[in-house]
C-alpha cells in the first residue's frame, strides 16, 4: 500500500512540475513575442517614413495582435488631436468613423504634462459603467463607449525631450481577451519605442525647431536687455558688476542702470520675478518706466509709484525691488535714495560697513503705497554700494553667503571698482564658479579731487570686459 502512496505522490509531483514548466514555456513564448514586436517597432522607428506612415505602421503592428483598438493621439498645446487609429477585425461598421470623430479620452494629467502624474499609466483591467461615464463627453458618448463592449483598456504617456507629446491607448474588446498588470507594464515599455519612433518620424521636429527660436528669442532679449556701459558722471565715480545665473543666453531677472535727469544723475538697481522671456518683459517695463518718470521729474518717489502702477496693471503677479540714488551735479549734496522691497545700499566707510535706509514695500504688490525718500551725503573716502540678493542669497559648500559674508568683502574696499572687483572675485570662489540666482552690484563714490571719474563696467557674464 505503501509503495501505491509513494507512486502517487511522485505522480502528483510530475504533474506539478510538468504544469510549471509548461507555464516557463508559455512565458518564454510571451516574451519572444513581444520581444518581436518591440522590434517591428524599432524597425519602424528606423524607417524614418512620414509621420502618417509611422503611425499607421506602428497600429498594423499592434492590431490585432495586442489589441482590438488602438490609438495614438498627439497632446498639442494643450489640446489632444486622434492621429491615428487601429481596429481589430470583429468591429461593428460604426466603430471606427465614430472613434475618428469622438475627442479622445486622454487622462488629463498627460494633457497638462506639469509633473510626475503625466507619466502615470491608466490601467482598467475590468471597465465598469462608471468608468465609462468619467470617460464619456455626454450621454450619445456614453451610449457609444457601452455600445463598443471594452473590458480592459490602457493608456500611456508618450514621452520626448522631456515633455509628453501624446498617448497610447490599448484597448480589448470583442476579442474576449483582458489585460493584466504585467500588459500594462509591457504597454509602458512600448510607450518608449513609439516615442522614438515618432520622434524620429518628424512628430518632435515642430519642438525643435520652437526651443531654437526660444533661444534666439532670448539671446536677442538679453543683449537688448544687457546694462548699457556706465556713463562718465563728472565728480562721481561708478563701477558695476550684472551676472545671470545660467547659460549665456538666457535673461536673468536682475538689472541696473545709471541715466541722466534733471539737475543730476540716477542709479538703479533692480530684481524682477520670473526668468526668461517674462522676466525680460517685466525688466524692459521697469528700466524704462523709470527712465521715463524720472527724466520727466527728478524725483525717486514719482519714479516708483509710476513703476507700481504699470506692474499692478499687468495682472499677473509682477513684482520687482528697487534701489534707486538720485546724484546732484555736485557731489557734495545729499544723494536721495528710495528702497522698494530691495536690499538697502550699503555705506563702506572704511573698515565700517552699514545700511543707510530701511526698505518700503515691493513694487507691484499693493496700490496706493507711500515710499521714503532718506538723503545721505557721501563724504570723501566713502563709497555707496547696491547689491541684489543673488549676493547674498547665493548658495555654496559653506551654506549660504549671508550678509555678514558681504560686509566683511566690502570692508576697506578703497573705491567702487575694488569693492566691485573683489565682491565679484569672492561670489564667483563662493559657488565655485556656478551661482544658481543672477547677480548684479552698483557702487558709486565721489571721485577722487582734482581727477576724473573712474567709470568701471564689469562684465561678470563671460568674465570679459565689454568690447
Amino acid at each position: 500500500m505503501w509503495d501505491w502512496i509513494v507512486i502517487g505522490a511522485l505522480a502528483i509531483a510530475l504533474g506539478a512540475l510538468a504544469a510549471w514548466l509548461a507555464v516557463l514555456v508559455s512565458r518564454g513564448r510571451k516574451a519572444q513575442w513581444r520581444f518581436q514586436i518591440l522590434a517591428e517597432v524599432a524597425a519602424v522607428s528606423d524607417a524614418a517614413g512620414s509621420l502618417e506612415e509611422t503611425f499607421d505602421a506602428i497600429c498594423d503592428i499592434l492590431i490585432p495582435a495586442v489589441a482590438d483598438i488602438c490609438a495614438i493621439d498627439v497632446i498639442e498645446q494643450g489640446q489632444v488631436r486622434r492621429a491615428a487609429l487601429g481596429i481589430a477585425p470583429g468591429a461593428g461598421p460604426e466603430v471606427e468613423p465614430g472613434l475618428r470623430e469622438r475627442y479622445p479620452s486622454v487622462p488629463k494629467p498627460m494633457v497638462e504634462g506639469e509633473d510626475a502624474a503625466a507619466l502615470q499609466p491608466r490601467f482598467i483591467e475590468r471597465v465598469s459603467e462608471r468608468e465609462l461615464r468619467e470617460f464619456a463627453h455626454d450621454d450619445a458618448d456614453f451610449e457609444f463607449l457601452r455600445e463598443l463592449g471594452v473590458r480592459s483598456t490602457i493608456t500611456v504617456a508618450l514621452q520626448a525631450r522631456r515633455q509628453v507629446k501624446g498617448a497610447l491607448t490599448l484597448s480589448v474588446a470583442w476579442s474576449g481577451r483582458r489585460y493584466s498588470e504585467d500588459d500594462a507594464h509591457f504597454a509602458w515599455i512600448l510607450s518608449g519605442r513609439v516615442a522614438l519612433a515618432l520622434d524620429n518620424s518628424g512628430l518632435f521636429a515642430d519642438l525643435e525647431r520652437a526651443e531654437s527660436a526660444r533661444a534666439e528669442i532670448a539671446e536677442t532679449l538679453q543683449r537688448g536687455l544687457l546694462p548699457p556701459p556706465l556713463p562718465h558722471i563728472p565728480g562721481w565715480s561708478l563701477a558695476a558688476m550684472y551676472r545671470p545665473a545660467g547659460a549665456e543666453n538666457e535673461v536673468g531677472g536682475d538689472f541696473y542702470d545709471a541715466f541722466r535727469v534733471a539737475g543730476g544723475w540716477m542709479l538703479v538697481i533692480g530684481d524682477v520675478t520670473g526668468r526668461g522671456a517674462r522676466a525680460a518683459s517685466i525688466t524692459a517695463l521697469a528700466r524704462y518706466t523709470l527712465r521715463t518718470a524720472a527724466e520727466l521729474t527728478d524725483d525717486p518717489q514719482v519714479a516708483l509709484t509710476t513703476l507700481n502702477r504699470a506692474l499692478l496693471a499687468r495682472r499677473d503677479a509682477s513684482l520687482c525691488s528697487i534701489a534707486a540714488l538720485s546724484l546732484s551735479e555736485d557731489p557734495a549734496a545729499p544723494v536721495r535714495i528710495a528702497v522698494a522691497g530691495h536690499p538697502p545700499p550699503l555705506l563702506v566707510d572704511g573698515e565700517e560697513v552699514s545700511e543707510v535706509a530701511e526698505a518700503d514695500p515691493v513694487l507691484g504688490a499693493f496700490d496706493d503705497v507711500h515710499w521714503e525718500i532718506s538723503e545721505r551725503v557721501i563724504m570723501p573716502g566713502q563709497q555707496m554700494v547696491l547689491v541684489t540678493d543673488g549676493i547674498t542669497e547665493a548658495n555654496g559648500e559653506l551654506g549660504r553667503f549671508g550678509e555678514e559674508r558681504l560686509h566683511a568683502e566690502l570692508a576697506g574696499t578703497g573705491n567702487p571698482a575694488h569693492a566691485v572687483q573683489r565682491l565679484e572675485a569672492a561670489l564667483r570662489s563662493f559657488t565655485a564658479g556656478a551661482p544658481d540666482d543672477d547677480a548684479a552690484i552698483l557702487a558709486v563714490a565721489r571721485a577722487p579731487s582734482g581727477s576724473q571719474a573712474l567709470d568701471t563696467t564689469l562684465a561678470a557674464m563671460t568674465g570679459k570686459g565689454d568690447d
